[in-house]
């Protein structure tokens, strides 16, 4: 596997070229900001890719982004076949991570939030004998994804742990994203004074960390000034 991006300048290759769970640079921040001519080639066999194309948000909108499916070699996330685990090759050595999973109490709201947010449905259950629907949500094809499970008849959670910590995903303009949550009607629980963090939380209270790709954006206003809002 190679990468490179729109710079020419080469990232940081991993140790050990088989494990097709390593799509980021050793250092989160060495992503270039726009991803817009990564490149990749792989040469672990028999990983079925979907072949569509997922456009990025053009504009703050209160309306979530609307999200199709990403072609071959646009997002650096896309590790996974389409069916995830059961497309593997056993044998490669790699424990690969797939997703993780969120109880939520209000499916519709808590979709509507990830989709805010810039991931997309790649599939769903329902299932009448146990009374619940799982919800897979994630960046791009492939990716690594969020599952949401909804037992039917909905449940009461007490406040998350503080072993929790967030989900974290890094963004091309984290200002561009932060107006649009804001414009979908997300609280901006730490704003990015800094031009390279926030943070905001779901429904259930589950916090999610938003990072500048590269380097941080200049300050600038509403953000530069504006005050933290409860705990996240």
């Amino acid at each position: 596997r190679t990468l490179t991006h729109s710079h020419s300048r080469p990232l940081p290759q991993p140790a050990n070229p088989r494990n097709i769970s390593e799509y980021t640079p050793h250092m989160s921040a060495a992503v270039s900001r726009p991803a817009s001519t990564l490149t990749r080639t792989r040469s672990l066999a028999g990983i079925r890719r979907f072949t569509s194309r997922i456009p990025k948000a053009s504009s703050a909108s209160a309306s979530p982004p609307t999200r199709t499916m990403a072609s071959e070699g646009k997002s650096i996330s896309s590790y996974l076949p389409a069916d995830t685990h059961k497309g593997l090759q056993p044998g490669d050595g790699d424990l690969t991570y797939l997703h993780t999973m969120l109880r939520v109490s209000d499916l519709g709201k808590t979709v509507e939030f990830f989709t805010a947010l810039g991931l997309m449905e790649t599939r769903r259950k329902e299932s009448d004998a146990g009374k619940f629907t799982l919800v897979f949500l994630a960046s791009a094809p492939g990716a690594p994804e969020i599952e949401l499970t909804y037992n039917w008849g909905g449940e009461e959670f007490a406040p998350p742990s503080r072993s929790m910590g967030h989900l974290a995903y890094a963004t091309d303009d984290i200002y561009k994203l932060c107006a649009s949550l804001q414009g979908a009607g997300v609280v901006i629980n730490r704003p990015p004074r800094d031009g390279k963090m926030a943070f905001v939380k779901s429904p259930d209270g589950i916090s999610v960390e938003l990072l500048q790709k590269g380097e941080a954006l200049e300050a600038a206003e509403p953000w530069a000034s504006m005050a933290n809002v409860g705990e996240w």
